[in-house]
């Protein structure tokens, strides 16, 4: 394979083998029948994803090298993505095979920056989806600047920014005035309940700043903080057994199979445990949301109808995001989706009360039907858009809308 590779110019990477283990069994067995068989590389049923191995913290000096490896299981097979938390809102999706200035994603998913700087410094967070269901998990990573300090044997040199500290810094307001060169640091997040990066002016005010994310982490978080919101980890052993993990994301415990070492904390006997320990959400009853006409309309009116199934839902103030892994394009008059054989698609879900959601996708688990409008390039739904679970009625009836151009027709009687 060597030669036929070189004739071919491709270059071939050694990488540790892993192969995906069917789900384990957790029913009794029938009277006199044999054992199950040792679980083998079936991939019938569909798993969500699930980390190898716990994410970590790294440090890296500046100007280093540095490497991040989203290690995930799942079937079908995960797509993984990346994105930096920052203080803005908006953040860069980056996906494999791709270059972000000093950045690169490889095409197994691997983070790499190259020449690291002060503004790399923060939490990268790899996202894996299938149609099973979706995982997060965040990776920090510290930009320290070397020292001569770097070379003394002398432990309590370590600490970078050593200063009498109390608890009560933890809850300060972050300095972000501008009194001189400006680099980064950490900080903890009292809201959030986590340390997160920000930009220092250079002012020494502040108490609630640090050096690196464990020094933060080690100072504020206390133990048994965010366990719900770790990820499910299945590790690498393989006394395998079925457990539940609380989905942040989805805000639902969900079954993984567990290899029986090396997990974390969010990993619970039985689906009753799990939901002592996280929050579940809690619905009040909504009016039933209503769409703006009836089925052939709406399509006909549509710039996109799509069949998918919600795989993430984030809420802002008035507005969210949707993300769908797509089953069926049934309609796409802007956006390509057929063209360019989108596996995944974001919605924004425009003018939303999430006290009482139209339309109401918060509590779907299967297939939807989606219709909306495009914007700017992106997925538009409105509170009174088409959303409905798919039925083979609904289905029908599309396709014959859509064979009989009935759209084209209805639109020649406008003009």
């Amino acid at each position: 394979m060597d030669a036929e590779a070189c004739i071919r110019g491709v270059t071939l990477t050694v990488v540790t083998c892993r192969y995906h283990l069917a789900w384990p069994h957790t029913s009794p067995l029938p009277m006199d029948t044999t054992a199950h068989p040792t679980p083998t590389s079936s991939l019938e049923d569909p798993l969500p994803p699930t980390l190898y191995s716990n994410p970590s913290h790294q440090s890296v000096y500046l100007g280093g090298t540095v490497s991040f490896h989203c290690d995930v299981m799942g079937v079908p097979k995960p797509d993984v993505t990346w994105e930096k938390q920052t203080e803005r809102r908006e953040s860069l999706i980056m996906r494999p095979d791709q270059m972000y200035g000093n950045l690169v994603i490889t095409n197994i998913g691997q983070l790499v920056i190259y020449n690291a700087q002060a503004r790399d410094t923060g939490i990268y967070t790899c996202t894996a989806r299938n149609s099973a269901g979706i995982l997060r998990a965040d990776y920090p990573l510290s930009v320290i600047r070397r020292s001569e300090d770097d070379f003394s044997e002398d432990a309590e040199m370590s600490m970078p920014m050593g200063r009498p500290f109390s608890p009560a810094d933890c809850l300060a307001e972050v300095d972000k005035r501008e009194c001189g060169e400006r680099h980064v640091d950490w900080h903890y997040d009292s809201k959030r309940g986590t340390c997160l990066a920000f930009t220092n002016g250079g002012c020494e005010g502040s108490r609630n700043r640090f050096e690196t994310y464990e020094e933060c982490r080690a100072s504020c978080q206390r133990e048994g903080m965010g366990i719900c919101s770790l990820p499910a980890v299945q590790g690498p052993c393989k006394s395998w057994e079925a457990r539940w993990a609380y989905n942040s994301l989805i805000k639902q415990c969900q079954a993984f199979a567990y290899g029986g070492c090396q997990g974390n904390s969010n990993s619970f006997r039985t689906r009753a445990e799990c939901e002592a320990n996280c929050p579940q959400p809690k619905s009040r009853p909504c009016k039933t949301c209503r769409a703006k006409g009836k089925i052939v309309p709406n399509l006909c009116r549509s710039d996109f109808a799509i069949v998918g199934r919600l795989t993430e839902l984030i809420e802002d103030l008035d507005s969210g995001i949707a993300r769908f892994s797509l089953e069926e394009v049934l309609r796409d008059e802007k956006m390509g989706l057929s063209f360019f054989n989108t596996r995944h698609l974001e919605v924004t879900l425009a003018k939303m009360d999430w006290s009482c959601p139209c339309p109401n996708i918060t509590m779907e688990e299967g297939p939807l039907l989606v219709m909306g409008e495009v914007q700017d390039g992106m997925a538009v739904i409105q509170p009174d858009s088409y959303v409905r679970p798919i039925t083979d009625r609904r289905l029908k009836k599309i396709h014959e809308v859509l064979e009989k151009k009935t759209c084209e027709l209805l639109q020649r009687f406008q003009d």
